[in-house]
C-alpha cells in the first residue's frame, strides 16, 4: 500500500514536453534522475491520437528513507515487476481545503506507479538464449522508478496536470513553470563516429545470416552494430537537437546516474489500458519527397513494393501470435494494415494489432510475450535472437529494448529503443563525454553484405546529424 499522488490542473498554454520538463524537473533533484516521455507538439495531423500525452517526473519517492527505485537483475526483473504491481493499492486519500484533488481524472495514462526500461537482454528471461557476450556499457539491463511528483501534458484539450506526493508540494510545481531552461549548447566539440564492428566483420556476419536463411531456418533476421562518438555537448541538448530532426511520438529522454538516455523512437511495442491491448510495428522505410507530388509517389512505390509488402506482412503475423497468446481468442484483429505514417525526413510502413488481455493475464504477461519486439529480431524470433547473439560481438544492451510507464491500474505504454543514443559522462581519464548508437538492417535471403554495411553507416550519420546541428 502506497499514499496517493495530488492533483492540480492548469492552463498547458501550448508548452512542449521539453518545456515543461525543463522547468520542473531537469537538474532540479540531488538524486540526478528525471524522465521525459514526449509526443510532438504541435501534435501532427498524421496520426494524432499517438500523440495526445507527454509524462515528465522528477525524483523516486522516499519511502522510510528509501528511494523507490531499483535495478533488478537479469532473471529476475519481470518477476520484479509482477510483485511491484500486485503489491501497489491506494488507501483512501484525506479530504483537503486546498486546491488539489486527490483523485486523478481516470482518462490520464499514467495517474501513478513506474517508469522506466527494459535492456534487450531481459529477451534471456523469457527465451532459453545463449549466454556468452558481454556488456561494456554502464546502464543496469532495468532500472524503474516510482517518481515523487509528475507532470501529464494533455496536447488535445491544453490541460497540464501536476501530481505530486505531499499537497503543499504542488506549488513549488507550479511556481516552478516559470523558469526557463538556460542550457548553452552552442558549438560542443564533437569527433567522428568509431565503429565497434568492422566491414569485413560485419559483412561475414550478414553472409553467415544467409545461409540460416537459405537452410530455411529464418525468413529474415536483424543485425546490428555499435559506435561511439566523443562530445562535449550534454545529453539534453542531443535530445532537444534529435527532436528538432525529427519529432516523434514515443520520444523519451533519461537523466540517471549512469548517463544520459535520448531517444526519437517513432515506434510502440504496446500499449494496455482497461484490457485493451495494441502493439503497432514499423517495417518499411522511404525518404520524405522534395515536393508532395514526389512525396506521393514515394508512398505508392513503398506501398506496391512486393518485397516490403511481403516482409511487413510476416512481422505483422508474428505480433499476431505474440498477442494471440495472452489474449481472449477471437478478440486479435488488424486494425490498421499497410498504414503509410510520415515523419519529418522519412515515412514508414506501419500497421496496428490489437486484442483483449486474458483476464488470466497480468501487463506483465503481456510484455512477455511481445519483448522484444520482432522488427528488431526478425523472424521466426526465437530463432533470430539465437542468431543474433551467436553473430553480434556484444550485448545489446539497452538498444532495442522498451523504456515507458507501468501505471498502477495496470496500464502500460512502452516504445522500442531505436534511433537511441546513451551518452557516458566524462571523467578525469576521458574529458569528453561518450555517445553511444546501434544500427541495424533486416537481412533476407537477397541481402547484398556490402550494400547493408553502407546502409547502416548512413542510419548511424543520420542519428549523429544532431551533434553537428549543435556545431553549426
Amino acid at each position: 500500500m502506497t499514499k496517493p499522488w495530488y492533483w492540480r490542473s492548469l492552463p498547458l498554454e501550448n508548452r512542449t514536453g521539453s518545456e515543461v520538463f525543463a522547468a520542473l524537473f531537469r537538474s532540479h533533484n540531488a538524486s540526478g534522475i528525471a524522465t521525459l516521455l514526449e509526443s510532438p507538439y504541435p501534435t501532427p495531423t498524421n496520426q494524432p491520437q499517438l500523440s495526445r500525452y507527454s509524462i515528465c517526473a522528477g525524483a523516486p519517492r522516499i519511502i522510510n528513507q528509501i528511494p523507490q527505485m531499483w535495478t533488478p537483475t537479469l532473471g529476475t526483473v519481470l518477476p520484479f515487476l509482477e510483485n511491484l504491481l500486485q503489491s501497489m493499492s491506494f488507501p483512501p486519500a484525506p479530504c483537503s481545503l486546498l486546491p488539489a484533488s486527490p483523485t486523478p481524472p481516470p482518462h490520464l495514462p499514467f495517474t501513478g506507479g513506474w517508469l522506466g526500461w527494459l535492456g534487450y537482454d531481459i529477451a534471456g528471461e523469457i527465451e532459453q538464449l545463449p549466454d556468452g557476450k558481454s556488456d561494456n556499457l554502464p546502464f543496469p539491463v532495468a532500472f524503474w522508478y516510482e517518481p515523487d511528483a509528475f507532470a501529464i501534458l494533455d496536447h488535445a484539450q491544453q490541460i497540464l496536470w501536476l501530481a505530486a506526493s505531499e499537497i503543499g508540494d504542488i506549488d513549488g510545481l507550479e511556481a516552478r513553470l516559470a523558469r526557463k531552461d538556460d542550457e548553452n549548447s552552442s558549438n560542443p566539440l564533437t569527433f567522428a563516429p568509431e565503429f565497434l564492428t568492422s566491414q569485413p566483420d560485419y559483412e561475414s556476419a550478414v553472409n553467415r545470416a544467409k545461409k540460416y536463411i537459405q537452410a530455411g531456418e529464418i525468413f529474415q533476421a536483424n543485425l546490428s552494430l555499435r559506435f561511439a562518438a566523443a562530445t562535449s555537448a550534454s545529453g539534453w541538448s542531443i535530445y532537444q537537437a534529435l527532436q528538432k530532426i525529427n519529432p516523434s511520438p514515443f520520444a523519451s529522454y533519461w537523466q540517471t546516474p549512469w548517463g544520459e538516455v535520448m531517444s526519437c523512437s517513432p515506434e510502440r511495442l504496446v500499449l494496455l489500458q482497461n484490457r485493451q491491448a495494441q502493439t503497432r510495428p514499423i517495417a518499411g522505410t522511404r525518404s520524405r519527397g522534395a515536393t508532395p507530388e514526389q512525396d506521393n509517389q514515394l508512398a505508392q512505390e513503398l506501398l506496391s513494393n512486393t518485397k516490403e509488402r511481403a516482409e511487413h506482412i510476416m512481422l505483422v503475423d508474428l505480433e499476431r501470435n505474440d498477442l494471440g497468446r495472452v489474449c481472449k481468442y477471437g478478440t486479435v484483429n488488424v486494425d490498421e494494415l499497410l498504414t503509410i505514417e510520415r515523419y519529418s525526413h522519412v515515412m514508414h510502413l506501419v500497421s496496428n494489432i490489437q486484442g483483449i488481455l486474458r483476464c488470466d493475464r497480468t501487463a506483465i504477461d503481456l510484455i512477455r510475450a511481445l519483448f522484444p519486439g520482432g522488427t528488431i529480431t526478425g523472424c521466426p524470433k526465437v530463432r533470430c535472437m539465437e542468431i543474433i547473439e551467436e553473430l553480434e560481438p556484444i550485448r545489446r544492451s539497452l538498444f532495442y529494448g522498451s523504456c515507458g510507464y507501468l501505471d498502477w491500474r495496470g496500464n502500460l505504454d512502452l516504445n522500442i529503443l531505436i534511433r537511441t543514443l546513451l551518452l557516458t559522462s566524462s571523467s578525469t581519464h576521458f574529458p569528453l563525454n561518450v555517445v553511444w548508437g546501434q544500427v541495424g538492417a533486416g537481412i533476407v535471403a537477397d541481402s547484398d553484405p556490402e550494400r547493408e554495411w553502407y546502409e547502416s553507416l548512413h542510419k548511424a550519420q543520420a542519428q549523429l546529424a544532431a551533434l553537428k546541428m549543435l556545431n553549426s
